[in-house]
């Protein structure tokens, strides 16, 4: 998926500036200009993928999830009502909770740690790769809206007005998510680290 996302961002591939919407470029695909799908995906693609990867944990199913929701966005352009970006979004989201789900039915582990680190002894090193494995498990266990939610909140730094425009949901609904994915989080961590 990173060669997929770097290929169709070449700007030899779809001439266009930042100053087109969304919404011209939709136009733009839907009257047989499929090189402009390229910049939806240049514009969106980092931002889904960190979402996903907070999501899943996983670099690879990251990348096949942001992959299989542009080829579902691609299918389905003309039904776009509202905003493209919070569309997308769902698409992607929906992705996630579905591979979570799969994930807990079959209870595959999906431990991986791809971040350079920046201790300087192998303790040390030992050390965060141990908790940053334990965190996963207790996200892993959260429910999926939980997860998103301190994900988003969390992970991807976004303000609560922006989750809910997003999810299609209230501000204090989304309070609710982040503060008992918190509680659940601390729990869980507390039993090993307490």
């Amino acid at each position: 998926m990173r060669g997929y996302r770097s290929a169709v961002s070449n700007p030899e591939t779809a001439v266009s500036t930042e100053v087109d919407s969304d919404q011209e470029i939709i136009g733009r695909v839907l009257a047989g200009d499929r090189d402009a799908f390229a910049l939806l995906i240049g514009r969106y693609s980092d931002p889904l993928y960190r979402h996903a990867l907070g999501m899943t944990g996983s670099p690879d199913v990251a990348e096949d999830i942001l992959q299989t929701s542009f080829i579902k966005a691609y299918h389905h352009l003309g039904e776009v009502r509202g905003r493209f970006d919070a569309w997308l979004f769902r698409i992607v989201a929906n992705g996630c909770k579905d591979w979570l789900k799969n994930i807990r039915r079959t209870h595959l582990s999906y431990d991986e740690d791809d971040q350079p680190s920046n201790y300087t002894t192998p303790d040390e090193d030992l050390d965060r790769t141990e908790l940053r494995q334990d965190l996963d498990r207790a996200l892993a266990e959260l429910a999926p809206s939980l997860r998103e939610a301190f994900v988003m909140k969390h992970v991807e730094g976004r303000s609560y007005e922006e989750m809910a425009d997003l999810l299609g949901t209230t501000v204090g609904a989304l309070k609710m998510r982040v503060h008992r994915a918190r509680e659940a989080l601390q729990a869980l961590l507390e039993e090993k680290y307490a």
